[in-house]
């Protein structure tokens, strides 16, 4: 159950005020709170005493107030908190948040942070007005006139988030009648409160949460794909057991679409209870999203009491990088590592043998080694391969082809779990497959429950990864048939300002925004932004996407764009997206190029069938970021400049709106979404 208690407001009345103070205490114990503390209990009393005469003067007014939905402690599992108190004043959801005192900014933020949460990841909450309300002590009644006049989120006619509203226990019910009058047909308590979030949490709100004993079930409560995240985390596990009592070696591929939730199935298998006397280590060679989970889980271990030096040592048992793994396996030779089981993400992304001897002098690839490493064990071996689809995006990645062939030259013979894409290959996982031909000589198991099909990072991002396809094929009518933008908000602006000031209005609750771009957008210098490798490989990217609005180096500050290096594997609410030279629409088609550094400098047209499969799927990772919405800088250009012709960007911008794009900028046909205003709630 997400709630401690709900109910109709005739039903929440008729229960006696000792009873309901005697559930919310037992609901409490239940969740781990094994002892009650004081100041919690009178909160309660001081609440339900307030909350029974509200609604007992809105049933006095209203005969079809006793209908009303009431939900009290509401869970929010993306986040472990709980709401205090939703009312379902018909058809609008309504967040009751009380404090006893003056509130500040964050409460504030904390109401319009839940009152999101549910809008973009509730399922029942799904088109529903919502309204977050702060009752303080004291406040005066709302100025229904002035709050008539206030612009809500995000801006469209059926469902909306009002802005934060201040009032006491007093005035609360004049204001929830007031919205009854504009309410149609009652949302069923029972059905709303047991309504699963539909996507799945970002990875670092899901690594903090396990960090912190959530279970992946709990967490997740989602509908990831066609297959809840936590069955194929349990059908994974299942496949492990076997190996570990039958004495195997066994490799699962776990493939999926960007966001559907394989990083989150591999965080909850390398943290499942019942893997502590068998670890599995979760590794990366993708060294941004280490450093970011490392740091995390050190900052909470630090909370928690350990000491710096230790928390960051246990960070780094807990999240490893696969370079490091291998140097100390495969360099220092340290024969069997401690684990029989290693969780490998973004495995597409390892390295062939050329580029494993160019790098590090190793003849043999990436997987070749990790299998020859994994093989020391010489009872059992489990490795969980989580593979994006379409995903590699840089020289020397081998894709699942060189798994295949490391899997057939190796000296132990492997069970292999993947689902039949991995086999046959296919647009799920960009035309790769596992082996080349029939593998006649290796055992394999498949289940199509092992590829998540789709995109869930957020709930109106459905078809967001079917959009982009589209897009990157150069097909703008199909783009624009999809309707992306019907659900998940995608804008077009000529001006980084326009698109900083865009990002900076999604500011509500703790949402976090970021700009990125293309590592080969060389020319984004003359916009401002620093473009260099050197200047990206150093950047403290943790405190990128962990600090605060008023730490400079956060993604905030909207100074510094990540390339698709380091965002891919991780995610952000909102995303700016600067459009770089290295892919523009010239003559119907995608011109992928790189930068010819000289006298003159120019770019060069790709001819490299790898390389430009690189270019476009760093777009492909570029465009799937979001959890919320997007907005696509397209510069203007510079006729004083041949590396920033204006025709190429102006062509570029044309095509992304024939896909469906919303223009943002006033002279594209339309005036800012921002200068919308939608009125109707508080008429």
């Amino acid at each position: 159950m997400a709630s401690f208690y709900f109910s109709t407001a005739a039903q929440f009345l008729s229960e006696s005020f000792d009873t309901l103070l005697a559930r919310l205490s037992t609901a409490y114990a239940h969740e781990g709170f094994t002892a009650q503390f004081v100041d919690q209990t009178l909160t309660w009393e001081r609440d339900l005493r307030s909350l029974r005469q509200t609604l007992g003067e809105c049933m006095q007014q209203s005969a079809t107030a006793t209908g009303w939905g009431v939900v009290l402690e509401f869970d929010v599992p993306r986040k472990a908190r709980r709401i205090d108190v939703v009312v379902l004043v018909r058809d609008t959801i309504v967040i009751v948040e009380a404090k006893t005192s003056e509130a500040g900014a964050g409460a504030k933020q904390q109401a319009e942070t839940y009152a999101l949460l549910l809008h973009y990841f509730h399922k029942a909450s799904d088109k529903r007005k919502i309204v977050p309300v702060l009752v303080l002590a004291g406040a005066s009644a709302p100025d229904y006139l002035a709050l008539n006049q206030q612009e809500f989120y995000p801006q469209t006619s059926s469902y909306w988030i009002a802005p934060v509203t201040s009032c006491s226990w007093e005035h609360l019910p004049a204001l929830l009648l007031n919205i009854e009058r504009h309410a149609t047909g009652q949302i069923a308590v029972s059905e709303w409160e047991s309504s699963p979030y539909f996507p799945v949490p970002s990875i670092i709100d899901a690594a903090l949460a396990l960090r912190n004993g959530l279970s992946i079930g709990a967490i997740a409560k989602s509908e990831a794909s066609e297959h809840e995240i936590e069955a194929v985390r349990e059908t994974i596990q299942d496949y492990m057991n076997i190996a570990r009592e039958q004495q195997r070696h066994g490799i699962c591929f776990l493939t999926g679409v960007p966001g559907s939730g394989k990083t989150l199935v591999g965080l909850g298998l390398a943290h499942a209870s019942e893997n502590k006397e068998n670890p599995i280590h979760f590794m990366s060679g993708n060294g941004p999203l280490v450093k970011v989970l490392q740091h995390l889980f050190a900052q909470e271990s630090q909370r928690q009491g350990t000491r710096a030096h230790e928390a960051k040592e246990h960070a780094r048992t807990l999240i490893e990088n696969v370079h490091v793994f291998a140097k100390n396996y495969t360099d220092r030779d340290q024969g069997a590592p401690s684990n029989h089981a290693i969780v490998f993400d973004e495995a597409q992304r390892a390295w062939n043998r050329a580029q494993n001897m160019k790098k590090f002098q190793r003849d043999y690839s990436e997987p070749e080694m990790l299998l020859r490493i994994m093989e020391r064990h010489e009872d059992w071996s489990f490795v969980v391969a989580l593979v994006g689809g379409g995903q590699e995006i840089n020289d020397g990645e081998a894709g699942l082809e060189e798994w295949g062939r490391a899997l057939r030259s190796s000296r132990k013979k492997w069970t292999i779990y993947a689902s039949p894409e991995v086999l046959q290959g296919g647009p799920s996982t960009a035309g790769h497959k596992l082996f080349e031909d029939a593998a006649s000589d290796c055992t394999v198991i498949t289940n199509p429950h092992l590829h998540l099909r789709t995109s869930n990072r957020s709930l109106r991002a459905e078809k967001l990864a079917s959009w982009v396809n589209c897009v990157l094929d150069g097909d703008a009518d199909g783009a624009a048939a999809i309707g992306v933008t019907q659900r998940f908000p995608i804008f077009l602006t000529r001006s980084l300002d326009t698109l900083r000031r865009k990002l900076h209005a999604q500011r509500r609750g703790d949402n976090r925004y970021c700009l990125v771009g293309s590592s080969g957008a060389a020319r984004l210098r003359a916009e401002g932004l620093e473009p260099s490798s050197s200047f990206h490989a150093e950047y403290a990217w943790e405190h990128w996407y962990l600090a605060g609005p008023n730490d400079v180096r956060s993604s905030y500050c909207c100074e510094v764009f990540a390339t698709e290096f380091e965002i891919q594997g991780l995610e952000l609410d909102w995303i700016g997206l600067c459009w770089g030279g290295d892919m523009v629409w010239i003559a119907k088609q995608w011109q992928l190029r790189a930068l010819r550094h000289g006298a003159p400098s120019k770019w060069n047209i790709m001819k490299n069938e790898e390389k430009r499969s690189y270019r476009k799927n760093a777009y492909r990772v570029l465009l799937t970021r979001a959890r919320q919405g997007m907005v696509i800088f397209v510069p203007r250009g510079s006729t004083d400049d041949p590396t920033n012709a204006p025709e190429e960007f102006d062509a570029t911008a044309r095509f992304l709106l024939r896909s469906g794009v919303l223009p943002l900028d006033a002279d594209m046909g339309t005036k800012s979404d921002d200068q919308q205003i939608e009125t109707g709630l508080f008429a």
